[in-house]
């Protein structure tokens, strides 16, 4: 009786999703947070963070306030690993072309910021030794488009100008696997920038994901597939940190043209996040309400990095949108500015699919 409920629970529809009730709360979300800004200090900072989400909110560039915000955070030299992979991302969006230069600075903090075990901690400034031309010109899929325009809404300028970065320094110590799946977000971004990234890097950050694997789960009564914790290997895996290294070992592989659908490692962390799946926590975690809008956007990130519209049976987006709408409060926010964030970038869906860096809608 007991497994024929469960069946049964499984088996039912994923909750129907009205858009225009999704943008509503995007709208009502981007009101709240636009005059907040964001802070511009310390390694958790988030500028960057509040950036990305009005860019992806639909906040045009030419918005004074997007302006604003971007010349404060072009104002200081990338530091603190967070802060520069979502900068690398922030770059990306805005403009990849006009900005390699600047993206270029922010793959060279991640490379000299790596460990020898192949992660990050929250990292510490670098020395910027090359000089990146700016391009003059660049071609997106369509018209021709002379400077930095775009053609036409939605549309990336190709990148022409591929530019490799170096190793500058050694770095000692530890790391962590929230600073290191910030880490995989911001060199995604600069590959594609056009960054040429040092293979040892990203073949050195891929073994870190496969090594560190939990053993597959087999409590329950059934295989659970293997998750991540948040350092070492563990057998306390746990959502936010599972969701983000399958997003992190799926851009190891598409920045190594390797088929991350086909990595065993990537497989079984997908089986973990379907066996283990909720929306209404971080699944696992010893303090389940910890880290939980953090889950949320990672859920978002491995479910469109790993190019899949179900964990399991459950519809990710369905279930996490019918949630963050039913959470936020009357003024437009989910409590505070990093959770409002994550929560537009899931309803918005930001997050690429890993395509080739060439001309392409956004």
């Amino acid at each position: 009786m007991q497994m024929c409920l469960i069946a049964l629970l499984l088996a039912q529809e994923a909750p129907k999703i009205d858009d225009i009730k999704v943008s509503e709360a995007i709208r009502r979300g981007i009101d709240w947070l636009k005059p907040q800004g964001g802070s511009a200090e310390g390694a958790n900072g988030t500028l960057e963070l509040a950036l990305l989400t009005l860019l992806h909110g639909g906040v045009k560039k030419s918005d004074p306030r997007v302006k604003e915000l971007l010349e404060q955070m072009l104002a200081k030299e990338p530091e603190f690993t967070y802060r520069t992979a979502l900068r690398a991302m922030v770059l990306e969006e805005h403009q990849r072309v006009k900005h390699q230069p600047e993206i270029h600075k922010c793959a060279q903090f991640l490379v000299d910021n790596q460990t020898p075990q192949g992660i990050w901690s929250y990292g510490s400034k670098t020395i910027y030794t090359q000089v990146v031309p700016t391009p003059k010109e660049a071609v997106a899929s369509g018209p021709r488009v002379v400077g930095f325009g775009e053609p036409e809404p939605g549309v990336k300028p190709k990148v022409l100008q591929k530019v490799p970065v170096k190793r500058n320094r050694e770095m000692t110590g530890g790391g962590d696997n929230s600073n290191s799946q910030y880490a995989a977000l911001g060199l995604r971004a600069c590959h594609d920038s056009g960054i040429v990234l040092p293979a040892e890097v990203v073949k050195l950050a891929q073994k870190w994901w496969r090594d560190q694997q939990s053993d597959p789960d087999a409590k329950d009564g059934g295989y659970g597939g293997a998750g991540w914790g948040y350092g070492g290997k563990s057998p306390a895996a746990w959502g936010s940190m599972t969701v983000g290294a399958l997003g992190s070992l799926s851009i190891c592989d598409y920045i190594l043209g390797e088929n991350w659908k086909g990595d065993k490692a990537c497989r079984q962390g997908s089986e973990w996040i379907g066996f283990h799946f909720k929306v209404e926590e971080n699944p696992k975690h010893e303090n389940p309400g910890a880290w939980h809008y953090y889950y949320l956007y990672g859920l978002e990130r491995a479910g469109v990095l790993y190019d899949t519209p179900k964990f399991g049976k459950h519809d990710w987006y369905a279930y996490g949108a019918k949630y963050l709408l039913e959470q936020q409060k009357p003024e437009g926010h989910w409590g505070d500015l990093p959770n409002t964030c994550f929560a537009i970038l899931f309803l918005k869906r930001a997050t690429r699919p890993l395509v080739a860096s060439e001309a392409r809608r956004k």
